[in-house]
């Protein structure tokens, strides 16, 4: 017995043809490993007929064309309807008349200033659904030049309630009109005046400056008794 394993054997009548390396015409070419043919790497640019570049042309002038017309059309509208504040687009109110109504509900008599001419309401209303249970009134006075004060008056007023209507605005130290000190708070553009009179609390909010919040605050200390 051989001492070496056997090969697989050839069969006899394996034709020569198979055994004949390739003719040269029919070999694959190759160009290297993982490569490709030069002409295959190169990006084909895009060439744009003349119509097709004139049609591209046309669109993008009418893109801007539109938005100029879109602009030009939105600009006056908002000019004309600038955004809605709390001080404006609102019709005059009978500030007496809301205020009396409301003392029927109150602990104190709501204060309904006898303003400048020029000045007046736009809204007043009695607040009873807070949620620390304070009822308080509050109104709006929008000056002829324009500014805004908001006015809120409550008899119950502590810590927790000042610091929701002032919306957390900071101490900063105090503001004496006509001989009467006010304390100031700041919020922001926001400067804010808070002074017991009598029975009630009254805090006056602007972000016009402290002249307009001295007019409210003189008008408050002639009107409402301080005991």
């Amino acid at each position: 017995m051989s001492e070496h394993p056997e090969g697989p054997a050839v069969p006899v009548n394996t034709p020569a043809s198979a055994n004949t390396p390739a003719s040269a015409d029919t070999a694959v070419p190759s160009h290297g490993l993982g490569s490709a043919p030069a002409d295959a790497q190169q990006p084909v640019k895009p060439v744009l007929t003349p119509k097709q570049a004139k049609r591209a042309n046309q669109t993008l002038k009418g893109m801007i064309i539109s938005v100029l017309l879109t602009v030009a059309v939105a600009v006056p509208v908002i000019l004309i309807n600038p955004a809605d504040k709390a001080e404006t687009f609102r019709a005059p109110v009978d500030v007496a008349d809301v205020a009396s109504q409301a003392a029927a509900d109150a602990d104190f008599t709501p204060w309904a200033p006898n303003l400048p001419e020029g000045d007046y309401v736009n809204f007043a209303r009695w607040i009873t659904g807070n949620v620390d249970g304070i009822k308080y009134w509050e109104f709006g006075v929008v000056t002829k030049d324009d500014e805004f004060v908001w006015v809120k008056q409550t008899a119950g007023a502590n810590p927790s309630w000042l610091a929701a209507a002032t919306e957390n605005a900071t101490p900063a130290g105090t503001h004496t009109v006509d001989g009467t000190d006010w304390e100031l708070r700041t919020k922001d553009n926001d400067q804010i005046l808070v002074s017991t009179r009598g029975a009630s609390t009254i805090v006056l909010t602007s972000d016009s400056g402290l002249d307009t919040l001295d007019k409210l605050a003189r008008l408050a200390q002639h009107e409402i008794p301080a005991n």
